[in-house]
Formats: structure tokens, sequence, C-alpha cells
């Protein structure tokens, strides 16, 4: 044990007389001048309005982020993007309704069943079969339905289905006695349909909602139509007025009928006015015209204006039954010269009618069915007088050769358009 020392023995009554001392004499000096000074308010000081422990409280402890909240809401965000990503994965691409398309498959009927065929590998597929008489397939304008009719007692059904042959739906609430065309609306929404009513032509519009057929164009007996590119707000067609044909246009909702060529030759001569179609931009009408001595291919402004013969040949000849390639370039024609030959070939020239014209594909002795690729690289037709039966020819637009399939078919086929 250590004994304090002198200092520690003494420190306590030094302290107690240090503190005894006197008041330092600046401590009067100081007091007068803070005492005029103006105190700061109460408001800026914290712990007038925060309570001092919750005040050190927060300084006590950091701030800890919510880790696990974060994560799931992370979570949740990925998940909400992969369902997204594969929604609009399963969205299938289409085509617009008019202009270039990419190839799809070719849709025809044989033995009263439904096939596609692949023009690149040549595979056939039945699509729909079965003990039902279907024909006259179509492809739907984006691509992704077939349209056929169905023969149904004395009329017939009109039926949809998918390229694979799965959803399989009748669009006729009851048959249709006596249908001249079935046309896609250009959304693939609908089906115009031409069909007779007390031996007048009527066009009416089918949804696939099952509500009743709507009626277009009144009164007016209507044998064939073509709805007008891009926007499809407009339909010319050819009608029966008077015993007389006439070619007319309206808005796509039926109202608004103006005539582009009055009527003046009686409806007996079928090829007057036959065949009228729209330019791939909608400017001009291509259109037939009947003549003593010749059927001509005419063309004129979507207005009616500007009616004037279309390609330059002058000697006798029918030319009609105008498409129009997708791509606006080319029109592909029926082109039969009346010289004394026995044979005939599909034609194509320029849309704006220059240059020559191009006879392509084989020689035939009877009429045909065709219609452009969706890319317009070929031209699909069917000749009505194949010795082994009708086949498929690829043609060539530029005058080329062409080529055949192994399919047959009874009916103009048709190529399915798919997104670019």
């Amino acid at each position: 044990m250590t004994a304090p020392t002198r200092l520690e023995r003494t420190l306590t009554g030094i302290l107690d007389d240090l503190s005894a001392g006197p008041t330092p004499e600046y401590l009067d000096d100081l007091f007068v001048r803070t005492g005029r000074m103006r105190q700061r308010p109460a408001w800026t000081f914290p712990e007038r309005w925060l309570p001092m422990s919750d005040s050190t409280r927060s300084r006590a402890f950091a701030f800890a982020p919510p880790w696990r909240t974060i994560a799931i809401a992370l979570t949740l965000i990925a998940l909400l993007a992969a369902v997204a990503f594969a929604y609009v994965g399963s969205q299938r691409r289409v085509p617009a309704p008019f202009g270039p398309a990419a190839n799809g498959l070719i849709v025809y009927d044989n033995g009263g069943d439904i096939y596609t065929g692949d023009p690149v590998t040549g595979e056939e597929r039945l699509v729909v079969g079965g003990k039902d008489f279907d024909a006259e397939p179509g492809f739907s304008p984006d691509g992704t339905l077939i349209v056929f009719v169905r023969t149904a007692g004395l009329g017939v059904d009109l039926y949809t289905v998918r390229p694979d042959g799965t959803d399989l739906k009748r669009v006729t609430t009851a048959p249709i006695a006596s249908m001249s065309a079935a046309k896609w609306i250009p959304d693939s929404k609908g089906l115009a349909v031409i069909h007779g009513v007390d031996g007048h032509g009527r066009l009416d519009l089918f949804d696939f909602s099952g509500r009743p057929p709507r009626r277009l164009a009144g009164e007016m007996d209507i044998d064939s139509l073509s709805y007008r590119p891009p926007l499809a707000q407009e339909i010319v067609f050819r009608a029966v007025v008077d015993g007389k044909f006439g070619l007319f246009v309206m808005d796509a909702d039926g109202t608004n009928t103006r005539t582009l060529i009055e009527p003046t030759i009686g409806a007996e001569v079928d090829q007057n006015l036959n065949a009228a179609t729209y330019s791939a931009d909608g400017s001009r009408i291509f259109y037939q015209r009947w003549f003593p001595e010749s059927i001509q291919l005419w063309v004129m402004n979507a207005d009616g204006t500007d009616q004037h013969r279309f390609d330059a040949q002058v000697a006798p000849a029918w030319s009609g039954l105008p498409a129009v390639s997708p791509d606006g370039r080319w029109v592909a024609y029926w082109h039969v010269f009346e010289d004394g030959r026995a044979t005939q070939r599909v034609s194509v020239v320029r849309a704006d009618g220059t240059g020559p014209v191009i006879q392509t594909g084989p020689e035939l002795t009877g009429t045909a069915a065709w219609g452009w690729a969706p890319d317009s690289s070929k031209i699909l037709m069917v000749p009505n007088d194949g010795a082994d039966g009708p086949r498929h020819y690829l043609l060539d637009p530029a005058g080329g050769s062409w080529t055949t399939t192994a399919w047959q078919t009874s009916a103009k086929p048709d190529w399915q358009r798919l997104a670019p």
C-alpha cells in the first residue's frame, strides 16, 4: 500500500480556496453586452419541437434499407417483364392487307377437301377432309385464316379454319341458296358476300360475331366488287341498272354511292365493265370494256376521270381480267390475239402502261385462273384444259421459264400472305 503524497493530502484544500476566489471583473461587461442582444426563436431549436429521445435515437441507429421488400419488388418486375415478353412473342406478326408480303402456303381444293401446299418444299397437307364437299378456299389478307364453301342442301355455308386445320367455324347462320362471290374484308374480320335474292345480286357483310349480316348498297343489283387500297374506305362495284351494267363506287359502309360509268350496254354482254380492280396505291381502276370487234383493258382515275385504253395493242384482241402485282409495278392480264391462233397466254405489262407486252407461261387452248405471289416474284396459274388434271403453274413475270407442282385442284388457288 502506497502512502498519499503531500500534494494529494493538500489538493482538496487548494481547490476549495480557488472556488471561493473573486469573480473575474470582465463578467459584468459581458452581461451588459449580451443583455441587449435578441435571442434566437424557440422554433430554431430542434429540441423544442422534436423529443430529444427520438432525436437521439435517430442518431444512434443508422438507416437500414428494406432489402427484402426491394428483392420482392425486383422479382415481381422481372416476372411481369417475362410475361409481357412471352405474350408479345406469342402474337404472330401479320402483314398489312395491301402491298407486298412474304410468300406462305398455297391453299386449294381437290376432291371436295381443302389442302395446303408448300411451294418451297413441295409438301402437301390436308386441312379439312371428311364426307362434306368443301371447295373454293382463300386466305384472309393477314394470312391467319382460310375461308371455304361447304355444300349444304341446295345452298352453301361459309366456314373458316386455321391453316393447320384447327378452329373450324361456321360463318353463315343459314345456308346461302345462290352465292356468286365471297371476298374478305381487308381487316380480315369478316366477308363481303354477293348472293342472289329474288333474282338480284345482294351484297351482305358477314362478321365472325354470329350477328345477322348487314346489307350494303340498298336495292342495287351487284355482281362484283373490289376494295380500294390502302385504307379500304371505298368499294368499286359493278351493278345492273335498268338491265344494263354500270360501274359505281361507294364508301365502305355502303353509303355515298357515286356513278363512275353510266350503264349503257345490256347485262347480257357479261364482259363489259367486268373485273374492275384498283391499282396497288388506289389511285386508278383497271376494268374491261366490250366493243363489237374486241374486248379491251381500260384504266381510269379512282374518281372516274381520264378513262382510256390501257394497253397499246390496237389489233382486235381480248384483253382483260387484270391482276395488279402487290408491289404495284405490274399488271397481269388475259391477252388473246384475234388473229387465227388457237392458243393464248397470260401477259404482263408495266402498271403505267409503258413498255412491251410480256407473254409468259405455256400456251393454253382454254381459259385459266391466276393471281400474284405476295412478294410479286411469281404468278400462280391454274389452266382449265390440263390433260392430266389442272396443276399449279408458277410463272415468271419476266417471261422466263415456269414450273409446275404435283398438286391438282379444281378452282383458282390462293397464296398466303405473311409478314415480311
